[in-house]
């Protein structure tokens, strides 16, 4: 993806085009304070992908960690559905 960097002066004179640039042309735009990036604005649609990414690496830890301690997936599976049978 395309990214552009703006320093924090220049994102604020230019939020709504930077919006713009970040929705409609799928750009990134990385925010800087004294030369330092501290922010990205993203398209909604690569935050949301970049959180099921995510989302899929805890899973992939976890399985991980079940399977060095021995844990079947079908006691992991009852136990969840236990827990969730709890909550009102």
């Amino acid at each position: 993806m395309k990214a552009t960097t703006v320093n924090i002066a220049e994102g604020k004179k230019g939020f709504s085009r930077l919006i713009e640039g970040a929705s409609k042309k799928k750009e990134g735009i990385i925010v800087t304070k004294r030369g330092k990036p501290v922010a990205v604005i993203v398209p909604y649609e690569e935050y949301q992908r970049s959180r099921r990414v995510e989302g899929y690496m805890k899973i992939m830890e976890a399985r991980e960690a079940f399977l060095k301690s021995g844990i079947l997936s079908n006691e992991v599976f009852k136990e969840s559905k236990k827990q969730l049978e709890k909550k009102p």
